[in-house]
């Protein structure tokens, strides 16, 4: 019986949806076309996921961003970040996982910068 119990349980598991996430951010519905250019320093732009997360940033200068993330499976975390594009290495202040932050920043720079 646990055995038929355990098997409908991880059945349910793989055919329940999952909650939507930072998967649902495609970098190219935000990269420049031949109508819209990277953004030069002081430009930045905000961008709503599919899943309503938002992420905004302003560039500092030619190859640093500042961003703010909003992630909607952490409502009550707001993030800021840093991130030279040249070296690929941020910082970041807030509350949201690591995994997560990483999830957002490891396409950014070729993306915007």
């Amino acid at each position: 019986m646990k055995t038929l119990l355990s098997a409908l349980v991880l059945t349910a598991a793989s055919v329940l949806p999952v909650s939507a996430g930072i998967h649902d951010f495609s970098p190219s519905n935000a990269a420049p076309t031949p109508t819209r250019t990277k953004a030069r320093v002081g430009q930045g732009q905000c961008i709503t996921t599919t899943d309503q997360s938002r992420i905004c940033y302003v560039k500092t200068s030619v190859s640093n961003f500042s961003i703010a993330i909003r992630d909607v499976d952490y409502p009550n975390a707001v993030e800021t970040a840093h991130i030279d594009c040249s070296t690929g290495r941020w910082n970041a202040y807030g509350d949201l996982p690591k995994a997560t932050l990483e999830l957002y920043l490891s396409d950014f720079c070729p993306t915007f910068g």
